[in-house]
C-alpha cells in the first residue's frame, strides 16, 4: 500500500509540474528564488528545462550590451552554489501565446535581494519558449534582458511587487 501511495504522489507531482506553460513559468521564478546563503532549487530547474534548452541573457555593462549564451544545464550549474544574498523573483506581467505543443511567454520580472524591500534591485524582460513532449511542458529556450535605465520596461497593467503565481497575483 505504501508503494502505491508513493507512486501516486510522484506521478501527481510530475503532472503538476507539466500541466500548463503558465505553471512551468511560475515554478521557474519560484525555483530561482532563494534565501541568503542558499541556492536555487536545482532539482526543480532540471525538470523545468528540456535537455536541449538554451538560455540567452543580455546585460548592460559600461553602456554596452553583453550577450551570454549557455545550455540549460550550464545555466543551472551556475546556480548550483549558495549565494551570499537572497534572490527573489517577482513576475508582474505575463503574456501567453499557445499553439498545439508550443507556447511562448513574455514575462516581466522584478528581482529583489531582500524579499521585504519595496523597490526591486532590477527589472528584466523574458521571452520563454516551451514545448510539450511526452505529456510534459518544458522550457526549450529562455531569453532575458536586464532593464536598460534609458529604456524602461513597460509593465502594461502590472503592479510593482504584485507577483503573478500560476495566474493569481500575490503581493511580494
Amino acid at each position: 500500500m505504501r508503494f502505491i501511495l508513493i507512486m501516486f504522489i510522484t506521478v501527481m507531482s510530475c503532472n503538476a509540474l507539466a500541466s500548463s506553460p503558465e505553471q512551468v513559468v511560475s515554478q521557474l521564478w519560484q525555483a530561482l528564488s532563494h534565501d541568503k546563503n542558499e541556492k536555487s532549487d536545482i532539482t526543480r530547474l532540471q525538470k523545468l528545462f528540456h535537455s536541449d534548452a538554451t538560455v540567452f541573457g543580455v546585460h548592460l555593462k559600461e553602456g554596452k550590451h553583453n550577450l551570454m549564451v549557455k545550455s540549460g544545464s550550464d545555466f543551472i550549474e551556475l546556480l548550483n552554489k549558495p549565494s551570499k544574498s537572497g534572490f527573489y523573483e517577482c513576475e508582474i506581467v505575463r503574456k501567453v501565446e499557445r499553439y498545439d505543443h508550443f507556447s511562448q511567454i513574455y514575462s516581466v520580472v522584478e528581482t529583489r535581494f531582500n524579499q521585504e524591500e519595496n523597490t526591486p534591485e532590477f527589472t528584466g524582460v523574458n521571452s520563454i519558449q516551451l514545448v510539450k513532449t511526452k505529456g510534459q511542458w518544458q522550457i526549450i529556450s529562455l531569453f532575458y534582458q536586464v532593464e536598460n535605465p534609458k529604456q524602461p520596461i513597460s509593465v502594461d497593467g502590472g503592479i510593482s511587487g504584485r507577483c503573478i503565481l500560476e495566474g493569481n497575483a500575490k503581493r511580494h
